[in-house]
Formats: structure tokens, sequence, C-alpha cells
């Protein structure tokens, strides 16, 4: 085989497998930080209460910012499956009124707003209840807690009623929407 050929031959084997071949390779260079990504653990759950728990009865003395202080009691809770007057009133709606007795002292040298709106009671399977909640203004009972203003040494006693599914649960003052204070019933 002519020299030629075998030159011709080797040339075109080369061409088709590549070898010989130059490959020109264009980096493109990333117009931002590198990204990278890193595996987190799944998140854990901690809760933290900012508030003190008592039991019924008993009672707390509660600080706000400076100035202000409550001393706060709350009883343990009536219960009736009825209306609360015997001339008038509905029965609960949903099966029992509990109604908490609270004794409210401004010990602080500020006045203090407080209401019915600043209270109410956790009922499992229920949720949230307020004063407000069912037949509880329709309860027929005498006096409740309305909204007032404690002067620096004022004192208020007052009821307040809720109409709940269940005896049992928490109470909770909540000045601003944030317990701080609760109790166990």
């Amino acid at each position: 085989m002519p020299l030629r050929r075998l030159l011709a031959i080797c040339c075109v084997a080369a061409a088709l497998t590549g070898c010989g071949h130059v490959v020109r390779h264009h980096v493109v260079e990333p117009s931002g930080p590198p990204s990278v990504e890193t595996v987190k653990p799944a998140p854990v759950r901690t809760v933290l209460h900012a508030f003190h728990r008592y039991d019924a009865g008993d009672t707390a003395v509660v600080h706000g910012q400076t100035g202000v202080s409550l001393r706060l009691t709350v009883s343990r809770p009536s219960v009736s499956h009825r209306s609360l007057s015997s001339s008038h009133g509905y029965p609960p709606q949903h099966g029992s009124y509990v109604t908490f007795h609270l004794r409210l002292t401004n010990t602080g040298d500020k006045p203090i707003a407080i209401g019915p709106h600043d209270f109410l009671v956790r009922i499992a399977k229920q949720g949230k209840v307020t004063s407000f909640d069912g037949n509880s203004p329709y309860s027929g009972a005498d006096r409740q807690l309305d909204t007032t203003e404690l002067e620096p040494g004022d004192t208020d006693k007052a009821p307040l009623t809720f109409d709940v599914r269940a005896v049992h649960g928490r109470f909770d003052y909540m000045p601003g929407g944030v317990p701080v204070a609760v109790w166990s019933f």
C-alpha cells in the first residue's frame, strides 16, 4: 500500500474518532455569588409561657410597665345548668354557666383600664370562650364586670360568667390579647 494512501486512511480515521481534534471549552462565570444549598435539620418546637399559672381561688400580682401593678383574685367557679335568675334569662347554650368572682386591686401608682374583654376561658373541644359568647349575656346574672378604670389603690369586685361545654379548663387574664396570668379550674 503506498504511503500516501496509508496516510490518507489514518487522517480519515483520526478525524472520525476525534483523535487530534481540538476541543475548546467555554467556561461561564456566574454573575453573582455562588449558591450553596445547606441541609438543615427539622425545626424543634419549643413553647415558652410568659405567664404564671395559678389554681382557681389563688391571688396573682401582675406587674406591667413602670408604675403598673394589679392584684387579682379569681375564685373557683360556681356552676349552673339553667338560667342564673328565677324570673328571667336563658339557660346556657353550651351546657353550663361557670361564674368566677373577681377581686381586682390597683397596687401601682398609675390608673389601669380593665374589663371583660381582658378575660377568657379555654375549654377542651370548645377553645377560647369570652363572656360575650353563647347565652352568657342573657344568663340572667345580676351584675357582671364592666369596663372600668381603677385608680391607684382602688378595688373592684365583680362576677364574670361564661357559657361552656365543660366545667374544667383555664381562666386567662389577657390584657392586650396576651396571657399574663392563668388559673386552672
